[in-house]
């Protein structure tokens, strides 16, 4: 195997910085970019940013007060690890283990470890605030969003979220420590080296290569996504624009940081899961022919990304069925089909009660 070269990296560019953030300025100028953005300052007068401003106890009496005790999922690993949650270098899983405990009980771990020297990594992500915590959720809103936004908390010490994408717009920001998120465009995908879709350390389709020190013999084309890569850097009170489908990587730097994610989905409520049709997609072409794929791939251009424009413009809207306007009936219609679809294969007993119960649900 070659030996791995250094990488001579030129600086990233800085993602844009804007301050004073209101909904004109969220709506107006900075989603339509669809580029990441950080907002200073955003918040900075929150209570909870007061509270980890003021020392590491205050922080964790005001999480405890509010705190409703409910064990959550955190991710412990080792001190060789790093900090990085990563894949086994043999790919059978992950370097980490899952514990339970409620959110104050692992900031009194993390603050328990500050000033060791080789402290474990521990880290809690995506804990929902109105679930564990609804007090702070009351106390610390953001009022630029337009739309329904689910507050989720992250807490970890200095730890490293490799490279994934989320599914929904974000704003993520930061109560305690400082962070480094380095942003990949979605274009950048095949430059990215991703693991198995099925196996990441946050449940997302990570990248393989280290962002810290990118072994470029092994994975070459990562020089490009470097290239077209930028970097934000966010403090207490700042807060940072996600737009979906970016790829970051995220560096916490401090013995304790802290983070309030929102996110949001800017399209129609009823939408279905886009990954989700990625593996029925998987299911139900990939084992195709060459052939069969490449005509299919043709049906998806046509009426799934309309790539000429509407498909069917010769038809009235009323008589187009699922490619006009999608009535509550049509939209049950397509829904039996993916479920059809998906348990056509099950014993018959146990598709048929599948099917009952979700109709039963919709």
């Amino acid at each position: 195997m070659a030996a791995a070269r250094p990488l001579e990296r030129t600086p990233a560019a800085r993602t844009a910085e804007w301050r004073n953030v209101d909904l004109k300025t969220l709506r107006g100028e900075i989603i339509p970019r669809d580029r990441p953005a950080v907002l200073k300052g955003l918040a900075a007068d929150w209570p909870i940013v007061r509270a980890a401003a003021a020392s590491p106890q205050t922080l964790l009496e005001y999480i405890r007060a509010r705190d409703l005790g409910r064990p959550t999922r955190i991710m412990v690993g080792r001190p060789e690890i790093k900090g990085l949650y990563f894949f086994r270098d043999d790919m059978t899983g992950l370097n980490f283990e899952w514990q339970h405990r409620p959110v104050h009980e692992t900031l009194a771990s993390i603050l328990a470890c500050m000033n060791q020297p080789a402290a474990p990594a521990i880290y809690t992500g995506a804990t929902a605030v109105e679930e564990n915590f609804p007090e702070i959720g009351r106390e610390n809103t953001l009022q630029i969003l337009d739309k329904p936004a689910k507050p989720y908390l992250w807490l970890g010490n200095a730890v490293t979220a490799a490279t994934h994408y989320d599914n929904l717009d974000g704003i993520n920001c930061m109560v305690a420590g400082r962070k480094r998120f380095t942003f990949f465009p979605p274009d950048q995908l095949p430059n990215l080296y991703i693991g198995p879709l099925d196996l990441g350390p946050g449940g997302q389709p990570t990248s393989l290569v280290k962002v810290s020190a990118p072994d470029l013999a092994r994975y070459p084309r990562f020089e490009q996504a470097l290239a077209a890569a930028e970097v934000a850097e966010v403090e207490p009170g700042d807060a940072v624009y996600i737009p979906n489908l970016w790829w970051h990587n995220v560096e916490s730097f401090e013995p304790l940081n802290l983070s309030l994610n929102f996110w949001w989905f800017d399209a129609v409520e009823w939408a279905a899961e886009p990954f989700a049709a990625l593996a029925h997609a998987l299911l139900a072409i990939t084992p195709l022919p060459p052939s069969r794929r490449e005509a299919w791939r043709r049906m998806f251009d046509i009426y799934v990304f309309q790539t000429n424009g509407d498909p069917v413009p010769y038809l009235p809207p009323d008589r187009r069925g699922i490619l006009g306007p999608l009535t509550p009936p049509l939209k049950d219609h397509m829904r039996i089909q993916v479920i059809r679809s998906l348990t056509k294969l099950l014993p018959k007993q146990l598709g048929e009660q599948i099917r009952r119960l979700l109709w039963a649900a919709r």
